[in-house]
């Protein structure tokens, strides 16, 4: 389960966007490594063991993508499906120049998909947040400065009822708050970082050494955060952790002098992430 959200820069006219990975199993996160996809495309995807394709990533162009599983409530049961779908959110970054030309193909997709999911595309001027279930699909372009979204759906109906998953909730809650007080890169790296609820799996920053009967186990093992302007993109991410206790890595243009750091305070990742120079 996962928390997700982008940032509208009006300053500098770009957009960071942003995903927080929580599983309920160890797993291991790959580094990301530059592939070469369609046409002149160079995308960055982010992958983990065991899957067929990316969790998160973004291309040259400043397309990304974030998803998150979506619960549902039926028959009063939690049910968090996961489906294997990577071979589309693939095409999202290796095919595609713009985020409305990938929103529009991952809506066709989804009309042939009969599971549940949550997605955000992106590129520098332009967000879609799209909820999907049994064919039925919603694609709403996002215009105001900042979004985020969790594991439960708002605009397709079945969604799971708070009593049954506080988590989706309560994060969702915390993000916006922050967000709505700090819509810059800051805000962003505050969101990934919020332990409200303590070291639980209410807080977004999620660790399963409090875990209340109606929550499953999640806790968070990787995060990526992206910028682009439209003429560069940077990245941020931690794997294999949580941003409290892990170490970022910093990519500046990604898919040029791809400069990469490490041990930077947070104040210098949100500086560095947005640095279009």
């Amino acid at each position: 389960m996962c928390t997700i959200g982008n940032v509208f820069l009006q300053e500098s006219n770009g957009i960071i966007t942003f995903k927080q990975c929580d599983l309920d199993s160890k797993v291991e996160f790959n580094a990301p490594i530059i592939s070469a996809g369609k046409d002149d495309i160079k995308y960055l995807p982010f992958t983990r063991a065991g899957s067929k394709g990316p969790w998160s990533g973004i291309n040259s162009y400043g397309v990304s993508f974030v998803a998150a599983d979506s619960y549902l409530l039926k028959n009063d049961i939690l049910q968090a499906v996961n489906e294997d779908i990577f071979a589309a959110y693939t095409k999202i970054v290796s095919d595609y120049k713009t985020a409305e030309d990938a929103a529009n193909y991952m809506c066709e997709f989804y009309t042939g998909f009969n599971n549940p999911d949550i997605l955000l595309i992106n590129d520098h001027q332009s967000a879609f947040f799209i909820e999907a279930n049994e064919g039925t699909v919603e694609c709403i372009k996002l215009t105001e400065n900042f979004f985020a979204s969790t594991n439960h759906f708002r605009i397709l109906p079945n969604a799971i009822q708070y009593r049954n998953n506080h988590s989706t909730y309560l994060r969702l809650e915390r993000a916006e708050a922050i967000l709505e007080r700090n819509t810059n890169a800051l805000g962003v790296f505050k969101v990934l970082r919020d332990q409200y609820f303590g070291e639980s799996v209410l807080s977004i920053c999620r660790v399963n050494t409090i875990t209340p009967p109606q929550e499953d186990p999640y806790y968070t093992q990787a995060t990526s955060i992206f910028f682009t302007d439209g003429f560069i993109v940077n990245c941020v991410y931690q794997l294999n952790g949580n941003p409290r206790t892990n170490k970022y890595i910093l990519i500046s243009d990604v898919f040029g002098d791809n400069t990469r750091q490490e041990n930077l305070s947070i104040g210098e990742l949100a500086k560095k992430l947005t640095d279009h120079s």
